[in-house]
C-alpha cells in the first residue's frame, strides 16, 4: 500500500463523528415552545445553525434584550448534559478512525463544545484511544474555535499540506483556512450541503470516502 499524503487529521466532533443534530433540535424546540416561538425541523436547523451560536438563537426569535444569552445557553447545556449519551456515532465513524490509525495517521479532536463535556462524551463511546489530544473550548457558548485550533496546530510536527481538518460546518472551513491546512466537510451534520457548497473545499456524504482522499493531492 502506498503511503498516505495526509499525516495528521484534526476532527470536529458534533455533527462530524457523532450524529446529534436531531438532539439539538429536540432540545431547542423545548426552549422555543416555552417562549411561544415556532418549532423547527432538522432541515430548518441545518439551514439556520451558525457560529457564534448567539446569532442562531436570535434568528429563531430569542430576544436578548429581555433575557441574558449566557443564562439561556447555560440552561440549554444543562438539558443537553442529561441526554448527551442518547446520540450515536455516525455509521462509519469508528471504522474510519480505526482505518486512519492503521495508516499511522495521527488524529485529534478540536471542538466548540466545552472541554470537560467533550472529553466525557468521547470516552463514553470508547474511541478516545484514537486521538493524540481531545480539545474543547473553556465555556458553553460555542462562539469560535480558531484560537483553540491554532494552539493545537503548534504542537503538530507536520507541514500544512500534510494536515487535514474534517468538519461539518462553514466555521470548520474558516478554521482550516486560518491554519492554512486542507479541509473536508461532511454533509450529514449540522449544516446543509447547500450551505457547505459555498466553501472552496471537498464535501463528502460518507466517512468511507476518506479512505481514498488520504492518498490524493486535493
Amino acid at each position: 500500500m502506498h503511503q498516505p499524503i495526509i499525516k495528521y487529521v484534526i476532527w470536529d466532533w458534533n455533527g462530524t463523528l457523532i450524529d446529534d443534530a436531531w438532539l439539538f433540535v429536540e432540545l431547542m424546540n423545548e426552549e422555543l415552545n416555552a417562549r411561544n416561538l415556532p418549532q423547527i425541523t432538522v432541515d430548518d436547523y441545518r439551514h439556520y445553525f451558525t457560529f457564534p451560536v448567539k446569532k442562531y438563537y436570535e434568528v429563531l426569535g430569542f430576544d436578548f434584550q429581555k433575557e441574558d444569552f449566557k443564562e439561556v445557553g447555560y440552561q440549554f447545556i444543562q438539558k443537553f448534559k442529561k441526554r448527551k449519551f442518547e446520540a450515536n456515532l455516525f455509521e462509519h465513524s469508528a471504522d474510519i478512525l480505526a482505518f486512519t490509525k492503521k495508516l499511522n495517521i495521527k488524529q485529534s479532536i478540536v471542538s466548540a463544545q466545552e472541554n470537560n463535556l467533550l472529553n466525557q462524551t468521547v470516552k463514553h463511546y470508547q474511541i478516545q484511544h484514537y486521538f493524540e489530544t481531545i480539545s474543547g473550548i473553556s465555556h458553553y457558548y460555542a462562539d469560535n474555535k480558531i484560537k483553540l485550533a491554532k494552539s493545537v496546530r503548534k504542537k503538530i510536527p507536520y507541514d500544512n499540506h500534510e494536515i487535514m481538518l474534517i468538519g461539518d460546518s462553514v466555521h470548520d472551513f474558516e478554521v482550516a483556512e486560518a491554519l492554512g491546512i486542507k479541509c473536508i466537510l461532511f454533509s450529514k451534520g449540522h449544516y446543509s450541503k447547500k450551505r457547505l457548497l459555498r466553501c472552496n473545499c471537498q464535501i463528502i456524504d460518507n466517512h468511507s470516502e476518506l479512505e481514498k482522499i488520504y492518498f490524493s493531492r486535493i
